[in-house]
């Protein structure tokens, strides 16, 4: 049995962690976005690299795009989240200095997959000037396991959970977890969840599920939109078409127009 679970655990791992969308923009729109940022945010056991095809289909439509790259493995939660919240920082005050001869009124969104959800959430929490600033933009949490993962629920009884590091281990569904003591959201936010799963993983889970996070547990109350795609955990992070309901959100707060 051990044996089994460390074989599923390591490809959960690797999964948790391209072409641009086809849509038309005019050279006023590029200037209008370009008085944007996106800040993305990856998942566990992944880096800014692994962002670099959204990034790029977000970039391409004029926004100004910043990475955020974070520890997550073999890590404690709250390292994790100094770390990233370091980042997030960073990307604000960069793109402060860029827009400061502006015409629009700078504005800032985020993107989150998996993990990278929650520690927007965590962040914008953590810094309510912000959230009530005009520069608040929308928010998108994409595959992220808002209540936490069956998976790391499947794993939390044995050892190799904890070898993975403390950030994964505060990822279950117990409503002591990292994911569910943090306060719901007091912006503008979309939620889009995958319903393609592994069958690897298919015991895991009781309801529909992307893979590693439920669509249950995506939703959250407060959202403006939310829809589900037929789409795996990892492939969220790459696929034109996600990329292209993200760029629908941040313009209208609406996934499909």
């Amino acid at each position: 049995m051990k044996r089994m679970k460390w074989a599923v655990l390591v490809p959960a791992l690797i999964l948790v962690g391209c072409s641009k969308p086809e849509m038309d923009v005019t050279d006023t729109e590029l200037n209008a976005h370009h008085a944007e940022q996106v800040v993305i945010v990856h998942g566990l056991a992944r880096s800014a690299w692994s962002m670099q095809n959204m990034s790029k289909g977000i970039a391409d439509q004029g926004y100004q795009v910043c990475v955020v790259d974070y520890p997550t493995i073999r890590q404690p939660i709250e390292n994790t989240l100094e770390k990233s919240a370091e980042e997030l920082s960073r990307c604000i005050a960069e793109f402060d200095t860029a827009t400061h001869h502006a015409t629009n009124q700078p504005k800032v969104h985020f993107v989150g997959h998996s993990l990278g959800g929650l520690v927007i959430r965590s962040y914008l929490a953590k810094h309510p000037e912000f959230v009530q600033s005009e520069q608040m933009g929308n928010v998108v949490f994409v595959g992220t396991p808002n209540h936490g993962s069956d998976v790391a629920d499947f794993f939390s009884d044995t050892w190799m959970l904890s070898l993975v590091g403390g950030t994964a281990e505060s990822l279950t569904t117990s409503p002591n977890s990292f994911p569910n003591q943090l306060p719901l959201p007091n912006y503008d936010f979309g939620v889009i969840a995958g319903t393609q799963s592994y069958p690897v993983f298919n015991g895991m889970f009781a309801k529909t599920n992307d893979g590693l996070v439920s669509v249950e547990s995506t939703k959250l109350k407060g959202m403006k939109d939310f829809v589900e795609v037929d789409i795996k955990h990892d492939r969220l992070r790459r696929d034109p078409y996600v990329t292209e309901l993200i760029l629908n959100f941040l313009q209208t707060e609406r996934f499909e127009n």
